[in-house]
C-alpha cells in the first residue's frame, strides 16, 4: 500500500498541478451518496453541521460535498477536505458509511493532521511524561483511531467495522492518542516493525495540512483558525443537543468547547465569515466617511482612507420580528443593529433589505450602506399582532429574490415555514432562553435580553 507520506506528497503534486481528478459517481453510487449524508444529517447532526461548514471548501462553486478519488485506500481528510474512493467506500453497508465520514470529520475536529504533521517533522513523539518515542506514521494513524473509533463507538454513531481499531484494552475515548501511542509503541517493540500491516482503520489515512489542496504543510498548518473551530463546533452540538442527538460521550468529549458558551457576537460574525465572503479596496475612490481635511500646514488638503471595491456578498436580507415581545429589552434592537452594522460594513453586500414583520410584512426598508442601519432601528414599525415568519420568506420569494443570507431577530413565538426551508442561509437571532430546539431550519444563536 502507498505510504501516507507518498500519499500526501501525491496529493499536494496533483492538486497543485491541477491533475487531481475528482471522479464522476455512477447514478447508484449517487444514490448510495444521497443515502449516507441524509443518514448522517438525521441520527447525528453535529456531524453534518461541521463536515457542510468546514470541511466542504468548494461547495459553493461545485456543490460536492466530499472529493471522490481513487488516490486514498477508502478515506482520508487533509483538514481542509473528506476524500473518498467510492469503489471500496460504497461496498460497505450504510451504517459503516456514516461511521467513517464521522471518523474523518473527527480527525479534523483534533486537528489530528497538524499533530502528525508537527510529530513527523521532529521524528519523535513527546508522551505526557515527558519522554520521546521515535516516531512511525502507522502507529500514529492507529493510536488516533483507536480514540475516535471508541468515542463513535459509546456514541452509537452508525456502525464500528469489524476491520476497525476498536480495542478498549489499547486505546478509549477518555485518552489522548498520545497515551495509546505510547502503549502501540511499547507492544510493537519500540516502533519497529510497525503494527497491524493496515491503517487505523481499514484503510483511512490522515494527511498532512492542506496536502489536497495542493498546499505547503507548515503553512497550511499554520492557517488553521482554532477560534473558528471552536465556535463551529460548539454550535454544531449546541444545535444537536436541543434536538435531543447529542450523545453523553461526544458532549464529555466537547466540554471544554461548549462550556463557556458562544457568545452570540463571535457566532454572528463566524456566520457571514462562512457564508460571504468581503470586498476589495480601491485606491482610486475615497472613503467618504474617513476624509479628514486641514491636516498640517498645509490648509485645503485631504487625508483619506480608500473606498471598497467590488461585493462580498450579493443581498442580505435582514428579518425583524416587529410584536411587542422584541421591545421588553430597549438595548436589544440597538445591540442587534449595531452589530449587524459593523459587520455588514465589512462584508460590503449589494443590498441590505430590512423586512419589519408580526402577522403580515408591515414596512420594507432598503439600506444604502450599514451605517443606514443605524437610522432605520429608529423608525421602527407597526406591529403588535400575533406572529408569523411565513410572510417574510413569500416576500422573498415574490420578488424573486436569492439572498446570500437571511438574518432574523424574533422570539421565536410564531408559525415557521415548513422544514427543511430555503435553499439560502438562515440564521435566527432568538431571544427566548432555552428555545433554540423550537426553530425547524437555519442556524440558531440566543442572545442575551440584558446588557452583556
Amino acid at each position: 500500500m502507498t505510504t501516507k507520506q507518498t500519499l500526501d506528497e501525491l496529493l499536494r503534486a496533483e492538486r497543485a498541478s491541477g491533475g487531481l481528478v475528482r471522479l464522476k459517481l455512477t447514478s447508484e453510487q449517487t444514490k448510495l451518496w444521497t443515502e449516507t449524508r441524509s443518514a448522517m444529517l438525521v441520527s447525528c447532526p453535529m456531524f453534518s453541521h461541521i463536515l457542510y461548514t468546514m470541511l466542504a471548501p468548494h461547495a459553493k462553486e461545485t456543490g460536492h460535498i466530499a472529493f471522490f478519488t481513487d488516490k486514498v485506500p477508502i478515506a482520508a481528510t487533509d483538514s481542509y477536505e473528506i476524500f473518498l474512493n467510492p469503489e471500496p467506500y460504497f461496498k460497505r453497508a450504510l451504517p459503516e458509511r456514516v461511521f467513517i465520514l464521522a471518523h474523518e470529520v473527527m480527525h479534523a475536529v483534533f486537528n489530528h493532521c497538524g499533530l502528525m504533521y508537527l510529530s513527523r517533522s521532529r521524528g519523535k513523539v513527546v508522551t505526557l511524561a515527558g519522554k520521546n518515542l521515535e516516531y512511525s506514521q502507522e502507529l500514529m494513524n492507529m493510536a488516533m483511531d483507536y480514540v475516535i473509533n471508541d468515542l463513535l463507538h459509546e456514541s452509537k454513531v452508525g456502525t464500528t467495522p469489524k476491520d476497525a481499531c476498536h480495542d478498549k484494552t489499547i486505546g478509549t475515548k477518555d485518552e489522548s492518542c498520545i497515551d495509546v501511542y505510547e502503549k502501540l509503541y511499547k507492544k510493537c517493540g519500540g516502533g519497529k516493525g510497525g503494527g497491524t500491516g493496515q491503517g487505523g482503520l481499514m484503510g483511512t489515512d490522515v494527511l498532512s495540512p492542506g496536502s489536497g489542496q495542493g498546499k505547503d504543510a507548515a503553512s497550511a498548518n499554520s492557517a488553521r483558525n482554532e477560534q473558528e473551530w471552536s465556535t463551529t463546533v460548539a454550535a454544531a452540538a449546541a444545535a444537536a443537543k436541543a434536538m435531543g442527538k447529542l450523545p453523553a460521550a461526544l458532549e464529555q468529549a466537547f466540554g471544554e468547547i461548549l462550556d463557556p458558551a458562544v457568545d452570540w457576537t463571535d457566532y454572528l460574525k463566524s456566520f457571514f465569515a462562512r457564508k460571504v465572503g468581503s470586498g476589495g479596496y480601491d485606491w482610486r475612490r475615497a472613503d467618504r466617511q474617513l476624509i479628514t481635511r486641514g491636516i498640517g500646514a498645509v490648509e485645503g488638503t485631504a487625508v483619506f482612507a480608500p473606498g471598497r471595491s467590488g461585493y462580498g456578498a450579493g443581498t442580505i436580507v435582514v428579518g425583524m420580528d416587529s410584536s411587542g415581545s422584541i421591545y421588553a429589552d430597549p438595548s436589544l434592537i440597538d445591540r442587534w443593529m449595531g452589530e449587524l452594522a459593523g459587520i455588514l460594513n465589512d462584508v460590503r453586500p449589494k443590498r441590505i433589505i430590512v423586512v419589519w414583520c408580526d402577522a403580515d410584512v408591515q414596512r420594507v426598508d432598503e439600506v444604502e450602506d450599514s451605517p443606514d442601519l443605524d437610522v432605520i432601528r429608529h423608525k421602527g414599525a407597526k406591529g403588535g399582532g400575533g406572529t408569523s415568519f411565513i410572510p417574510v420568506f413569500d416576500w422573498i420569494e415574490k420578488e424573486q429574490l436569492v439572498p446570500e443570507a437571511l438574518v432574523y431577530l424574533t422570539d421565536g413565538y410564531g408559525s415557521f415555514p415548513a422544514a427543511p426551508g430555503p435553499a439560502y442561509p438562515v440564521l435566527w437571532g432568538n431571544i427566548t432562553p432555552n428555545y433554540e430546539k423550537n426553530y425547524p431550519f437555519g442556524e440558531v444563536v440566543t442572545i442575551p435580553l440584558q446588557k452583556d
